[in-house]
């Protein structure tokens, strides 16, 4: 017999939510929750942490009042390997292996380097 779980306010805020906080060059900090349209904000990146989980629990608790869906948090990393395979041309990966040579790295290791200073 499978046990039925009773989602009210203290399953959802104990599920592994995402946090984005981003600074604003004119000052302050935005706050989402990644999946969900909860967005909040503050001075700082602790306050905005802050505030974005009280946004949380305030977004929940209307959603659980009006009988509307709640999207559970998909983990970014849940399919995650860290092994990344593609094709490329073979002069493209010459060049790669020579840019490789002259750096003194692998061609792994630039092409990391190239995807983490683009992509972050």
């Amino acid at each position: 017999m499978t046990e039925k779980i009773k989602k009210d306010l203290n399953y959802y805020l104990n599920l592994p939510w995402q946090f984005e906080i981003t600074k604003h060059p004119e000052g302050g900090y935005s706050s989402r929750v990644i999946g969900l349209s909860c967005y909040s904000g503050g001075d700082t990146p602790e306050e905005a942490l802050s505030e974005i989980k009280v946004a949380l629990e305030v977004h929940i608790e209307g959603c659980l009042e009006e009988n509307f869906p709640i999207p559970e948090p998909q983990l970014e990393n849940e399919n995650a390997t860290g092994r990344l395979n593609f094709r490329t041309s073979k002069s493209t990966h010459l060049k790669l292996i020579k840019k490789a040579k002259e750096e003194d790295v692998s061609v792994s290791h630039l092409i990391n380097d190239a995807i983490v200073k683009a992509y972050g």
